[in-house]
């Protein structure tokens, strides 16, 4: 048996008493309600997870020893994937970013869960948010937004950059110095390999180059096939 304690009210939970018995994941507390993980799974990669309560619906984040980080107070959550100390949560119909302590790092303003970033090359993780008339931005895990919330897209390329998108132009965005690079009209960037290259489609004609972490066009776009510029991709 396990002590629960959210805030100053005591729940016994009868059920699992650690990670390692992940069968064992429905616990049952004492004001007669249900709870369990939203994944047992997720243990394998965050020392966090989130418990949901059956009859609210309602998410709290505890650690291994059922300590109850949060009030159930979540609507819908995203696991703390493997190498990150935030992840998502939606309350009041806008999703924001928790921290594993339990803190909001964000204000709760944002339509849509994030898209995660982790980049090892400058080890900083980051988040991909929409909020209303369909303007995308990006906030790290201390909740400081890095790019402002004025793109109408924006894709994570690997190598701490980001492609970014504004009518019918394109940059790249260097998340290490926040340096932007604007890209030629119609161009459009994959993402980097572990050479640092990448390939370069305009989708004007439909054809295909390659370009470097720099911005510096190493192959013009004159191939017509993906296929066919792979062999300048090392």
């Amino acid at each position: 048996m396990t002590l629960l304690m959210l805030f100053s009210t005591f729940l016994i939970v009868w059920g699992q008493k650690s990670k390692q018995d992940i069968l064992y994941n429905s616990f049952f507390i004492t004001n007669g309600d249900t709870v369990r993980y939203h994944s047992e799974y997720d243990w394998y990669s965050s020392d966090v997870n989130w418990l949901m309560n059956e009859r609210t619906r309602l998410y709290a984040l505890v650690d291994t020893n059922l300590n109850v980080l949060t009030e159930f107070r979540y609507r819908g959550v995203t696991p703390f994937y493997e190498g990150f100390y935030c992840a998502a949560a939606k309350r009041d119909g806008k999703w924001g970013l928790v921290n594993k302590k339990g803190e909001e790092v964000t204000d709760f303003e944002y339509s849509l869960d994030p898209f995660p970033c982790l980049d090892t090359t400058i080890n900083k993780e980051f988040f991909i948010f929409e909020k209303k008339e369909n303007k995308k931005g990006v906030i790290d895990a201390n909740g400081e937004i890095i790019v402002p919330f004025k793109w109408k897209d924006i894709f994570y390329c690997n190598c701490a950059i980001l492609s970014l998108k504004r009518g019918r132009k394109n940059y790249l965005y260097y998340v290490k110095t926040g340096k932007t690079v604007q890209l030629k009209k119609n161009f459009f960037v994959n993402g980097f390999n572990k050479f640092g290259k990448a390939v370069l489609d305009d989708n004007k004609t439909g054809k295909y180059g390659v370009i470097d972490t720099s911005g510096t066009i190493i192959q013009p776009c004159i191939y017509n096939r993906e296929k066919d510029v792979e062999k300048f991709l090392k």
